[in-house]
Order: C-alpha cells, then structure tokens, then sequence
C-alpha cells in the first residue's frame, strides 16, 4: 500500500528528474565536421566540467508514473499545486498566485495528495494487481 509520503516523494523524485533530464533538441547535420585532435598538454589545460547527473531507469519509471498516469485524474490547477510544491516553490508564493491562506493550501495540497492515493487504491497498486 503506498503511503501520502510515498507519494510526497514520488513527486519530488518526478520533479528532479525532470529538471535533470537532457531537453530535447532538433537533430543536427554533424557529419562536415573534421576531427580535432588535441595534444596531451593541450587536454590537460582544458578545464574538465563535471559530469552531468543523468536520471536512473528507475527515477524516469517514477516521473512517467507522476506525469503520465497520476496528473490524468487531477485538474489542472491541482497539477499545478502539486507540480511547484514538489519543486519546492514556498508556500508564501503559492498563496500569492493561488490567493489562499496558507492553511487552506496545505489542505489543499493534502487533498490532491489522498485523491490521488485513492486513486492508487481503486487500481490495487499496493497489491501489484494493476
């Protein structure tokens, strides 16, 4: 049975992935470029960039979960909700852009959150019978 904290970490799972997920781009016509060759002074002077994090099968299974099954049953404002707070977008500014107190954005935030486990249950996830 999955948990509304498994959910709250399922979300900002999603939403890392999703942040750290190469963009996709247009194919581009690489084949006129000759090859560099560098000398091995020449490699040490460049300066090395750290390696880009690049998202686990797992982690993309979590965020097409969120984003392709969960976010179907939701409304479009519930998404958005739910969408910036797993990016951790304070909770002072969604009460600004929503124009709810704090308190009632929690509840609402929390009730995206059941609806959403609810919808888990109807589909028997805990039970691996989906």
């Amino acid at each position: 049975m999955i948990t509304v904290e498994q959910i709250k970490q399922d979300l900002q799972t999603a939403a890392f992935v999703d942040r750290i997920m190469p963009k996709v781009q247009p194919p581009k016509a690489s084949g006129w470029q000759f090859e560099i060759i560098y000398s091995q002074q020449e490699m040490e002077l460049m300066e090395r960039k750290p390696p880009k994090l690049q998202p686990t099968p797992e982690q993309i299974d979590i965020w097409e979960r969120v984003v392709l099954d969960w976010f179907m049953i939701l409304e479009p404002d519930e998404r958005k909700l739910v969408w910036k707070r797993a990016n951790h977008i304070p909770w002072k500014f969604l009460c600004r852009e929503f124009g709810y107190g704090r308190a009632e954005m929690w509840r609402r935030f929390h009730r995206v959150l059941i609806k959403i486990s609810f919808y888990l249950k109807g589909k028997n996830v805990g039970d691996k019978k989906v």
